[in-house]
């Protein structure tokens, strides 16, 4: 319940913040995924029955909502606050 409370007193600035680090951590999560796999392909060398990492969107964006969650918690505020000044 305080989830859902919190997310209805948010500002339009910082829903939009929030959409911005979403979109960003897309990226950010593609690049890990490619990067998840690489790594994979390096260890088991290409074996014939080894699987293939594959990137879905269920992971990509299940990465992307932590990497936005990260980004927000940390950041987020002093984002926000310069955004205001910046409008202002």
């Amino acid at each position: 319940m305080r989830f859902a409370k919190w997310l209805y007193h948010l500002t339009a600035t910082d829903q939009f913040i929030i959409a911005g680090f979403f979109l960003f951590s897309i990226g950010l999560s593609y690049l890990t995924i490619i990067s998840i796999r690489y790594w994979h392909n390096k260890i088991h060398h290409r074996a014939e029955y080894s699987h293939e990492v594959r990137i879905t969107p269920i992971f990509l964006l299940g990465v992307a909502m932590i990497y936005a969650t990260i980004l927000y918690m940390s950041i987020g505020a002093s984002v926000t606050k310069w955004v205001i000044e910046f409008l202002n």
